[in-house]
């Protein structure tokens, strides 16, 4: 399974030739995520940031909702998780986490999350080995949740997203930073682009740092 970040949370995922582009962001997102193919687009909200679907090339499969699916081998659950926490007498603001099924292996991204997992979402996705992990601060959803998350899906390997790359908020006080001190994982040297394979795991928690495109 190949993974490329594209930018803020858009993720680019290839297995089993098949080319699935999640949450893809349009430009006003501070990234370009340039003109990917894909068999699949899925999109956790529809916020212009996680829903540019016509900056996708090719005949793609979009899925923005809760629900099982499936394309050319891939398996794809929606998991219904929130933007914000639930407040009473107040309409919640959905977003779609997605579980993909590819070669051997589980793919979990949050998408746009802004509120701590309920444990009914965490049993969902525990089966997770990879897990796509927004860690800018959205919502409720800090890097202190962020971490907390991570233990409780007990994944394999951690990709974050939805970080500052570049300009304010992406030094060494930054979310990056204190998402790997809160985790107590020495991070991956940054790559542009991940293949990973079931039999290449390991045992121990790995968090891989992506390049975005963009």
């Amino acid at each position: 399974m190949d993974i490329t970040w594209l930018g803020h949370a858009c993720i680019r995922v290839r297995a089993q030739q098949t080319a699935v582009v999640m949450d893809p962001c349009d430009k006003d997102s501070g990234y370009d995520m340039g003109r990917p193919t894909a068999d699949l687009i899925t999109v956790s909200n529809p916020h212009p940031h996680h829903s540019n679907t016509r900056g996708v090339r090719g005949s793609a499969l979009t899925v923005d909702g809760p629900g099982e699916y499936e394309i050319k081998g891939v398996q794809v659950t929606g998991v219904p998780t929130f933007l914000a926490p639930p407040v009473e007498d107040t309409p919640a603001r959905l977003n779609t986490a997605f579980l993909l099924e590819a070669e051997e292996l589980h793919l979990a991204h949050l998408g746009g999350l802004g509120a701590p997992l309920t444990p009914e979402q965490v049993e969902q996705l525990t089966v997770a080995d990879i897990l796509i992990i927004p860690i800018g601060g959205g919502g409720d959803f800090d890097v202190a949740a962020a971490a907390r998350t991570v233990r409780a899906l007990e994944p394999m390997v951690v990709i974050p997203v939805l970080y500052p790359t570049k300009g304010r908020g992406s030094g060494e006080d930054g979310p990056l930073q204190q998402f790997i001190s809160a985790v107590g994982v020495e991070p991956e040297a940054a790559e542009s682009r991940v293949t990973i394979q079931r039999r290449g795991l390991g045992e121990t928690l790995r968090v891989q740092r992506l390049e975005p495109r963009g």
